[in-house]
């Protein structure tokens, strides 16, 4: 799957995760590896979320619908299977005629044993959510259009008004009912609206997770009949120790850990996206490339920039746009802060120029300039050469 495949059709340029994330396959023997958020057991780095999830639901507490907001990639996907199949496996015990507010306090006498939201893999809940055959959980995504060979840009209304007829049905074993609606933030007015009506009189013993990667595209009125609960990026260790758990993922070095979890700005998801992609490789060119742009090695950019506009290489393009502008915008934010040192990974004569003799407006300018130029030749489908072109010619200026 390419990056960022058009992605231009939202202008996603500050996302650096496109338009799809795609789903981590290995070995279901292999129940401690990468793997679809639906057949992952463990969550690493949201330790707190799951810890508040645990005590909402030892108060019954527990929100008819949270928000789970945070960068696209970092684990909200999984966490929210995690708690629908806790929740479904122990929820009846639990399940109530009324459900209470956004912040009850009532205490059940429930066992002390439960300290995590761990179902065991071979337990029949755990297969039925995986599978998707659990008559008592709803999982809502955008649809994936054969034509074009990607994700629809938008999470449809007809996808949405499905959620009615699902609460509409008795629990089956008369628990809970939990849905999740992923890309959230993608919904149109209609759909945001449809599932309002949802959110406003919601059945008992209902819980409805909406993923959302920009909460602010989310209209008020969502935010205020649910709980939000921002999930932060990962740290580079909890980053080693995921990557080391992808099948087939070669060692990285510790330098290599920490360039990766800058680059992908501690996101897992987009951090195996880059390797499988080779966008490590791409982020050194890019500053070799600024070197031989500020040495005035014109042929050297006409060589690259040949290189990586030819159609085949749309996904290396596609690399290139995202890695540059993650270079300006790292340099614009340490010029911002007042920091005089670069990160080794992306130290060189030419980014220590950029630093050290360019004002914070001309900073702002190239950043905004390179962005335009990008979106005006994907939008109008012009030669990428001159893209690539401009964008070091621009740091020279």
């Amino acid at each position: 799957m390419d990056l960022f495949q058009d992605a231009q059709e939202d202008i996603l340029y500050d996302d650096p995760v496109g338009e799809d994330i795609e789903k981590f396959e290995v070995n279901r023997d292999n129940t401690r590896s990468l793997r679809d958020p639906a057949s992952m057991n463990f969550c690493l780095g949201h330790e707190t979320q799951e810890a508040l999830f645990i005590d909402l639901f030892k108060k019954n507490s527990i929100p008819h619908a949270m928000i789970f907001s945070g960068l696209e990639g970092i684990g909200k996907t999984t966490m929210a299977f995690r708690f629908a199949r806790f929740l479904l496996k122990y929820g009846k015990s639990c399940a109530q005629d009324s459900q209470s507010g956004l912040f009850g306090d009532e205490e059940l006498s429930l066992p002390q044993e439960i300290k995590s939201l761990d179902v065991d893999p071979s337990d029949q809940t755990f297969h039925l959510i995986a599978s998707g055959s659990h008559p008592d959980f709803l999982h809502i995504c955008r649809n994936f259009d054969k034509v074009k060979g990607r994700l629809d840009s938008n999470l449809k209304v007809e996808s949405i008004r499905e959620i009615g007829p699902f609460l509409r049905k008795t629990a089956s074993e008369g628990g809970w009912r939990t849905v999740i609606v992923e890309d959230a933030d993608t919904m149109n007015r209609n759909a945001q609206n449809a599932i309002l009506k949802i959110l406003e009189e919601p059945p008992a013993n209902v819980l409805i997770i909406l993923i959302a990667h920009r909460p602010g595209m989310l209209i008020p009125t969502i935010h205020s009949r649910s709980r939000n609960i921002q999930f932060t990026p990962l740290s580079a260790m909890v980053m080693e120790t995921l990557l080391a758990r992808k099948e087939g993922t070669v060692e990285f070095s510790p330098s290599d850990i920490e360039v990766l979890s800058s680059l992908s700005e501690g996101s897992v998801g987009q951090a195996i996206k880059f390797i499988e992609q080779d966008g490590l490789s791409m982020l050194y060119k890019i500053i070799e490339h600024m070197i031989y742009a500020k040495e005035g090695k014109s042929h050297k950019i006409h060589e690259f920039s040949g290189f990586i506009a030819k159609p085949a290489q749309d996904a290396q393009y596609r690399i290139f746009t995202y890695t540059y502008l993650w270079v300006l915008r790292k340099i614009l934010f340490l010029k911002a802060r007042g920091y005089s040192e670069i990160p080794r990974y992306i130290c060189n004569d030419a980014t220590n120029n950029l630093l050290h003799n360019f004002r914070l407006e001309q900073l702002i300018a190239i950043n905004d300039d390179a962005k335009k130029v990008f979106e005006r030749v994907d939008f109008s489908n012009l030669d990428r050469r001159d893209a690539v072109r401009s964008a070091f010619h621009m740091i020279n200026r």
